[in-house]
């Protein structure tokens, strides 16, 4: 079995699950939402959660397990601890990692984010940051001078051509360029590095939200949304941006796993918060859906 964490608010984990007639697997974190799992072909498998073991009816598949593990939120600090086996930690743009245990064995990077791979037990804590992108000032405009216009003296014959000697003009000299240096102790100098590689994510991120803002010709947030998704926003929005989960499911009739799956996607790209409260779980709007 590969865990892999999302670090999204709230954290996801997926389970990449071997082939099995009846599937039995320790969860490598106590869930706070339901678990849905599906086949290779999109399937949804029924499951069990019994005392920290998954059960799937597989159909000697294999298959894939979401759901979102127990977290601790303080001040818009995350932390997500889990089991032992192969881990694979995603931070997409805009996440800045501050702690992680143990350190990563594998680190690579590319557009969808940093990918950190390493054995658990692991507890990695992490909060978010915007990146501003602020146009340069604007210069002033030069003033163009005109130079009065000089009276040509009267000719004059020269006795004798002086010979000008060239003043030496010595070449600048090259400025020292400051390396900097990563802070000391194992701990800084992970979050110094992945602090750097999460800013050059960001920075591709935000080229590629401008990019699709300009294909989109500047119109709605709901392109990529299906019509499950949009539904969900707009009856957040009559119930005053707050509703508990069981309430969502009556009111759109749909499936617990088919709602899981929409909600989560939701919350992963920011327009809706998943909290919970005691032994439920409520779904905030953050923002619509124009």
């Amino acid at each position: 079995m590969l865990v892999i964490l999302n670090l999204t608010a709230p954290p996801v984990l997926i389970l990449l699950l071997p082939a099995a007639m009846f599937g039995n697997y320790t969860l490598p974190a106590p869930p706070a939402s339901d678990v849905a799992a599906f086949s290779p072909s999109g399937a949804v498998l029924p499951t069990w959660v019994v005392g920290g073991n998954l059960y799937i009816l597989q159909g000697g598949d294999p298959a894939v397990a979401i759901y979102v593990p127990r977290f601790e939120n303080s001040s818009g600090v995350y932390k997500v601890s889990l089991g032992g086996g192969d881990v694979v930690i995603q931070a997409p743009p805009g996440v800045m990692i501050q702690d992680i245990n143990p350190l990563p064995r594998q680190t690579k990077l590319n557009k969808t984010g940093l990918y950190l791979y390493l054995t658990g037990p692991a507890t990695v804590t992490y909060y978010f940051f915007k990146v501003e992108i602020k146009p340069p000032p604007t210069q002033p405009p030069a003033t163009t001078q005109t130079a009065p216009k000089a009276t040509a003296p009267p000719t004059a014959t020269p006795t004798a051509t002086p010979t000008a000697t060239p003043a030496t003009t010595s070449a600048p000299q090259p400025t020292p360029t400051a390396t900097p240096t990563p802070p000391s102790g194992a701990g800084a100098q992970t979050q110094w590095l992945v602090g750097a590689a999460v800013a050059a994510v960001a920075a591709v991120a935000v080229a590629a939200y401008l990019l699709a803002r300009r294909r989109g010709g500047g119109g709605g947030d709901c392109g990529d949304l299906h019509e499950t998704d949009v539904a969900i926003l707009r009856e957040l929005e009559k119930r005053g941006g707050s509703a508990d989960r069981g309430e969502l499911q009556e009111a759109l009739g749909l499936p617990k796993t088919t709602l899981h799956r929409h909600l989560h996607k939701l919350s992963k790209y920011g327009f809706v918060r998943l909290v919970q409260v005691g032994g439920s779980q409520r779904v905030e709007l953050v923002r619509g859906c124009r």
